[in-house]
């Protein structure tokens, strides 16, 4: 039986990037890294929160209604 490895590096976003917390769902400014947590901001400003850079992806690309 072979296992599988997966690649777990995380993404690495650039700070003022607009990214995707998969753990919550929403959509999100990153900020910075500090310890070891994302920080995030709401696109239209408020308060950040946190996310492991596991779960922070690029936003994906809307599609076209014509697919």
């Amino acid at each position: 039986m072979s296992i599988r490895h997966h690649d777990t590096r995380a993404y690495r976003p650039q700070v003022g990037e607009l990214v995707l917390d998969l753990r919550t769902g929403r959509t999100g400014v990153y900020m910075g890294t500090i310890g070891g947590e994302h920080y995030l901001r709401p696109e239209g400003g408020g308060r950040e929160w946190t996310a492991e850079p596991s779960h922070v992806s690029p936003v994906p690309e809307p599609r076209d209604s014509a697919d």
